[in-house]
């Protein structure tokens, strides 16, 4: 897509006026190492104020107590309701929706955004084009350049090798790509989207990208709207320490409140959360990590074994993307990976798989263990082994299949870009600094983590396993962790 028309921030108070967006004790400004941010205009002071016990989690209350900084409208909000209401006054957009639409909240919201980003650099004198509305003009405030890695050049994603993005952003991009070549085979053969979107190369898989990461790093989820993107407070920047939070009010006005029991001097700024996530989560979500954050973890994808018969069953069975989830608190290493206890098992264990007649009357793949259907707890076989005599040797099984995915992953962790090599490429403007810093930062803390992991998977089967003496000797044992 040509470049569009973009305007500067110190428009964005006039546009917000016209559409209603109220900034009751807040303004725009640039803020110390987080670009541009919301500070207030006079200070609050909300710690005078008692909050009974019990008190602070009541909305109602804390509406009552709180001081509102920032108002949106309602009918502001793209939501997947907006995104509804636009189809019944847009009938080419409808047309859109139900040749390509209804998959999920984020998918139509990405077909909304698109289709204003084509009509915000749109020639004013072509009254060809979909409806317009607010967010037409407040498409032209985002970036063109949202820091996310999905939006780095290629060089720069070379910096992620061996982190656990790698596996995620491949993953995304072929999702992506997916998504648009879908968008283009059945918005091509519409007559009004393919003039504006194909026939002159207006649209490209830049431009999917782009609205990707628009959604990925703004919306928001509203109590009661469900995910959304709320113009005026998505330039609330984020804060392991936050002062103020939003909320819907009776209205389904969205306001942005202090946060009781805080105190905001005048001209500080204020931040919201963008809630507990690992360093990789951040960095893929809004693009940067959050320094002051205590929350250290990563997720690794799991792999079936690559001679087990019944992997593919496994994976279909199972209905989702297998994780080892790792987090780490307090130098304590925790671990979550329910596949892993679905992969370790086999058919001398007793679990079987039968296709089986359902209640369409179609065919279906069931599980069973134990000669009990177990289909409808896939994800609880930690639980459903307990009572197994051999139950202590599937968990060895387990925990000997995990330490090998840590071991595996320290090692491609430990392949990077030497720095002879990347020095250059940062001289000659290759490699923006802060994709080097945000990379450097995401290892040391996932080199950390896979290394304490390393150490508790060590030591987990000598303080969980109680294998009974009169269990076969060393070499039989050996023989069943093998058995998988």
């Amino acid at each position: 897509m040509p470049p569009k028309l973009t305007l500067p921030i110190d428009v964005f108070p006039a546009w917000a006026r016209f559409n209603d967006v109220d900034f009751i004790n807040a303004k725009l400004c640039e803020t110390d190492r987080k670009g541009i941010g919301l500070v207030t205009v006079t200070g609050s002071d909300l710690t005078k104020i008692p909050v009974t016990e019990g008190e602070a989690n009541d909305k109602d209350l804390q509406h009552g107590k709180a001081e509102a900084l920032l108002r949106i409208p309602h009918d502001l909000v793209l939501s997947a309701s907006t995104v509804e209401d636009y189809a019944k006054v847009d009938q080419n957009f409808r047309q859109l929706m139900d040749s390509v639409g209804h998959n999920s909240t984020r998918g139509n919201i990405l077909l909304y955004l698109l289709a204003h980003l084509v009509l915000s650099g749109r020639d004013a004198s072509n009254p060809r084009g979909p409806a317009s509305t607010p967010w037409t003009e407040y498409l032209k405030f985002l970036p063109r350049d949202v820091p996310v890695p999905t939006m780095w050049s290629e060089v720069e994603r070379a910096l992620l090798q061996g982190t656990s993005l790698e596996a995620a952003l491949e993953a995304k991009f072929a999702s992506l790509s997916k998504e648009f070549e879908d968008l283009t085979d059945k918005s091509s053969v519409l007559p009004f989207w393919n003039s504006l979107f194909w026939e002159k190369g207006t649209v490209t898989i830049q431009d999917w990208i782009l609205v990707d990461a628009w959604y990925r790093s703004r919306c928001l989820e509203l109590p009661r709207g469900g995910d959304a993107m709320v113009p005026g407070l998505d330039m609330a920047n984020h804060s392991h320490h936050p002062t103020a939070y939003y909320d819907e009010d009776d209205k389904d006005d969205v306001v942005l409140l202090v946060r009781p029991e805080t105190t905001v001097s005048a001209g500080e700024e204020v931040n919201i959360s963008y809630g507990d996530k690992n360093p990789a989560e951040m960095l893929f979500s809004y693009g940067f990590i959050d320094n002051e954050s205590t929350v250290e973890g990563l997720n690794l994808p799991v792999k079936v074994l690559p001679d087990d018969p019944l992997g593919k069953a496994k994976l279909h069975i199972f209905g989702s993307l297998a994780y080892l989830k790792l987090s780490r608190s307090d130098g304590e290493v925790s671990w979550q990976c329910p596949f892993a206890y679905l992969m370790c098992l086999n058919e001398e264990d007793g679990l079987e798989f039968k296709v089986l007649q359902g209640e369409d009357g179609g065919r279906e793949l069931r599980l069973f263990w134990q000669e009990e259907d177990v289909t409808a707890q896939v994800g609880r076989f930690e639980d459903l082994i307990k009572d197994h005599p051999l139950c202590q040797i599937f968990k060895l099984r387990v925990v000997s299949v995990l330490h090998e995915v840590v071991s595996d992953h320290l090692v491609e962790l430990s392949s990077e870009i030497s720095h002879d090599e990347l020095e250059p490429l940062r001289r000659d403007g290759l490699v923006r600094d802060e994709c080097i810093q945000a990379a450097e930062k995401l290892r040391g803390v996932e080199a950390g983590v896979l290394e304490s992991a390393a150490v508790a998977l060590d030591k987990q089967p000598k303080r969980d396993a109680r294998l009974d003496t009169e269990l076969p000797m060393v070499h039989t044992i050996q023989r069943l962790l093998l058995c998988i």
